[in-house]
């Protein structure tokens, strides 16, 4: 999910989203249920175009799961256990037009959006357990929706920050490339080796996008699009022998330890393949195109005398075809510590930076912009965090006309 909203695998059973709701309202164990709520309000400090632009953006997701493995340990499981069935819908509210009040060509929220409600996952995993194998069908985006889903173009770590640059999927903007809140319906595999890593292969038939995205009354603001859309990738803990790295940290000159708030290692590699066309009235057709491209991630420990635990993280992209792809090239990296103050053992600093370039056939005379973030989140409990934010967003718009943008907010997550 977003920022601080963390969702964790259980290692007894399937992965669950459920949160104090589950408890409140006594559902049955094969149930699941959980409503979150991120708010981002933020605002224009200095430069851009408006530098006194403000704005407030908020989403409400409803995740039901269900599964006769919950609560199960895996060695117990059956085959029927391994299946789960997954639904989300989300709310998206507020004024999304922040980033070009202020000159940016990217949104400074993760959440920016249509207004309105979506369908953003209908599916049914088979859970690997201690198996080889995982698969999801359904109606679902590129990225992974819950941990232990089979994710493209995305790392845990990327998910500490507010701005959607860094945010998750390498900033990849693809007409029609499924990326949350749009759906299409498709697949996932999954082959998995301890020694080796997973590989995992993806594919989305997009014709029914747009029409799945009104489907709950929201205009999604693009044209139709026809096509397809698949990833290759493997990625692998390179680090396994690290199993300090997965259990709670212990505090230092206390009895206490607390649980591990940052990602384990990993490396990921992987490409893309999409053919789309796009169109006007279901009628004009504007121009067809092949998108191809590589992308790579990377996290890390970084053991270093600062807070309990550190990562430091680098990702990218780059288009094999970027006459046809709006931003070709994308690198960016970060450095996450938990408990860098004394008596906050459960916060986490984070800081990133981003740099994505434009096409010079798709937009000419532009070169590239930039955003640098620094965010804290302050873990109020399992269900509440705070997470105050900073944004410098270089070169916005990509015409070095627009003064760099200076801009601040917060997210806040509270999980039920």
């Amino acid at each position: 999910m977003i920022g601080l909203t963390l969702l964790v695998s259980s290692l007894q059973g399937c992965p669950s989203r459920a949160g104090p709701l589950q408890t409140w309202l006594q559902l049955p164990e094969w149930l699941d249920l959980s409503i979150d709520y991120i708010a981002e309000p933020m605002t224009g400090m200095t430069g851009g175009i408006n530098p006194s632009a403000a704005s407030w953006y908020q989403a409400v997701v409803l995740d039901l799961s269900l599964s006769s493995g919950f609560g199960k340990s895996q060695q117990q499981w059956s085959e029927l256990d391994h299946w789960q069935v997954n639904l989300q819908l989300t709310n998206d509210a507020g004024n999304p037009d922040l980033n070009t009040e202020l000159g940016s060509s990217f949104t400074l929220q993760t959440l920016v959006n249509p207004v309105g409600s979506w369908i953003t996952e209908a599916s049914v995993v088979r859970n690997r357990g201690e198996s080889w194998w995982q698969a999801e069908l359904g109606v679902m985006s590129l990225e992974p929706v819950m941990a232990g889903e089979p994710g493209f173009l995305s790392a845990p770590a990327m998910g500490s920050y507010i701005s959607s640059v860094l945010n998750n999927t390498l900033n990849l903007l693809i007409a029609g490339v499924p990326i949350n809140p749009f759906v299409a319906p498709g697949v996932k595999l999954q082959a998995h080796s301890d020694s080796l890593g997973s590989l995992e292969y993806a594919y989305f038939y997009l014709n029914p996008q747009t029409s799945i995205a009104a489907s709950l009354g929201v205009d999604p603001g693009v044209p139709d699009v026809q096509g397809g859309v698949q990833a290759l990738q493997w990625k692998t803990n390179p680090l396994q022998s690290r199993t300090d790295l997965s259990t709670e940290i212990s505090i230092p000159e206390t009895d206490e330890s607390v649980i591990r708030q940052l990602p384990l290692p990993e490396v990921q590699l992987g490409s893309y393949f999409s053919s789309t066309r796009l169109l006007v009235d279901n009628a004009n057709e504007l121009g067809e195109g092949i998108n191809r491209g590589m992308y790579g991630s990377v996290t890390w420990p970084l053991d270093v005398p600062v807070g309990l635990d550190n990562r430091v993280w680098a990702g990218g992209t780059v288009s094999l075809d970027p006459s046809n792809n709006p931003y070709p090239t994308f690198i960016s990296g970060g450095w996450l510590s938990q408990g860098i103050i004394p008596g906050r053992p459960l916060d986490v600093l984070a800081l990133g930076l981003g740099r994505t370039s434009f096409s010079p056939t798709i937009n000419p005379g532009l070169s590239y912009e930039g955003t640098i973030e620094l965010n804290y989140s302050f873990y109020v409990s399992e269900i509440f965090q705070i997470q105050p934010v900073m944004q410098w967003i270089i070169n916005p718009g990509g015409e070095n006309k627009v003064p760099g943008i200076w801009a601040g907010g917060v997210q806040i997550n509270l999980s039920l």
